[in-house]
């Protein structure tokens, strides 16, 4: 199975999501992409701008469903049922600044809302969470990007990054995000936590060049291969 999420830095669903199609993924998480003129059950779309919103898109054998959603929980972190080859429920982020959460502030807040639902399900975390250890002290302890992370260990769930590449948060060494398309500024931003009982079979992980993708987007899609997954 093949997992990709990629903020496009917005553009029309016909325009971007094809861009993707080099990377054969299974299931694609694209943040900023305009509204598509159908959804289906292998087409879902979220928010509140048709020109910017969340897509999950499904290939080959996989479908999505959306799940009902917790009222109040902080935007945008989507509950979606997966079937295929491998059931589970995936959670499509972007992650934004609201009224009440910054950011980072915004996801802790809505898995400890869903905890229930990641302790129910295989589950898999992954998007633009606009986050970074490196930021820490600029958010609350309780709701920081570490605080993150060790809330979801506790829910079974690992970095699919830094397993397979042995790093720790806040010391990436290949970026996802280039701060106003600048080579020079670049973070490490986008992520896919995955259940802990699939770690052992990630076949690989692997992140857009700045020169394949400096046209298209601020962001690289990040491309997570697990082999194995039923």
């Amino acid at each position: 199975m093949r997992l990709v999420t990629w903020n496009c830095c917005r553009g029309q669903y016909a325009k971007k999501v094809p861009l993707l199609e080099p990377l054969a993924p299974d299931i694609a998480v694209i943040q900023e992409c305009a509204k598509p003129v159908a959804e289906s059950n292998r087409c879902l779309w979220f928010g509140d701008n048709p020109r910017q919103g969340v897509l999950i898109q499904s290939w080959g054998s996989y479908t999505v469903h959306p799940l009902p959603p917790i009222p109040d929980v902080p935007k945008y972190i989507i509950p979606i049922q997966v079937h295929g080859p491998a059931d589970f429920v995936l959670f499509a982020v972007w992650s934004k600044v609201n009224a009440r959460y910054r950011y980072v502030e915004a996801v802790v807040r809505a898995v400890e809302l869903y905890q229930d639902l990641f302790a129910a399900s295989p589950s898999v975390l992954i998007g633009d969470l606009n986050s970074n250890a490196i930021w820490d002290n600029t958010h609350p302890t309780e709701l920081n990007h570490s605080a993150l992370v060790k809330q979801l260990d506790r829910l079974g769930l690992s970095s699919s990054y830094h397993h397979f590449f042995g790093e720790a948060h806040g010391a990436e060494t290949r970026p996802t995000y280039y701060f106003h398309w600048n080579k020079q500024k670049p973070f490490h931003i986008d992520y896919c936590f995955v259940p802990v009982s699939w770690v052992s079979n990630i076949r690989s992980v692997e992140i857009g060049s700045y020169g394949e993708w400096q046209h298209h987007s601020d962001h690289r899609p990040l491309l997570v291969e697990v082999a194995n997954v039923a």
